[in-house]
């Protein structure tokens, strides 16, 4: 079996159906699941490393809908992560680079700003600085599942895929719902080749919002290696 990235960010496609059950799903997870499939939730196709926090909009099920980001960045901050990302976009690492450390230091806040530093660090061959950004953030920013996401899509590009099990395990314990947590955790345990109830399970509950859990489950081997 491929391995399969735990990564976010991507397109919205039709909506999905409820997938069968897994007989180990607990209750609570197949009552969440029914009501998601009435909702009629869309799929997202993963395509990388998220930038942007709209893909949290909805991404738990569970909770009322609520602003993205309760933070608003102060003006010049603002201004310097839009140059940023204009420079993200033209692929000219080091200037996007100082213009989001130009940001965060007009606004050690912007939660945004530092997310996208971590990612332009890593693009620009810095994984060691992005994964410390990462961190930091996990700790003072616990409440967006992204930067537990794209921490474990980091470590999991480098194929530590243990240490990047162990933060999406983090990101379940804060955010048991959230789809995104889900298909991070289930894809990790089989790129790792733990064919589990318990990895099935995460990707089944998953496959409502991401068609590549789907692939899996409808793809899980008949004798799982365990």
């Amino acid at each position: 079996m491929r391995q399969v990235l735990p990564v976010i960010l991507g397109s919205l496609l039709l909506a999905a159906t409820l997938p069968a059950q897994n007989p180990g799903m607990s209750t609570e997870y197949t009552r969440t699941l029914t009501a998601v499939s009435e909702m009629g939730h869309s799929t997202i196709k993963p395509e990388g490393l998220s930038r942007s926090l709209t893909f949290e909009e909805g991404d738990d099920p569970t909770i009322a809908a609520h602003p993205v980001s309760p933070h608003t960045p102060v003006p010049a901050a603002r201004k310097a992560a839009e140059a940023a990302e204009r420079l993200a976009k033209k692929k000219l690492r080091q200037e996007a680079i100082r213009k989001y450390r130009e940001a965060v230091a007009l606004d050690p806040l912007y939660f945004q700003a530092w997310n996208n530093l971590a990612l332009e660090l890593n693009a620009a061959g810095k994984p060691d600085e992005a994964e410390q950004v990462f961190r930091r953030l996990m700790q003072s920013n616990p409440e967006h599942v992204v930067v537990f996401t794209n921490l474990a899509a980091l470590l999991s590009g480098q194929s530590r895929y243990a240490e990047a099990e162990a933060v999406a395990r983090q990101a379940m314990k804060l955010h048991n719902f959230s789809f995104s947590a889900n298909y991070v955790l289930g894809s990790l345990l089989v790129n790792q080749r733990k064919f589990s109830d318990e990895a099935k399970t995460k990707l089944e509950y998953a496959q409502v919002k991401y068609a590549e859990a789907r692939t899996l489950v409808d793809h899980w081997p008949d004798k799982a290696a365990r």
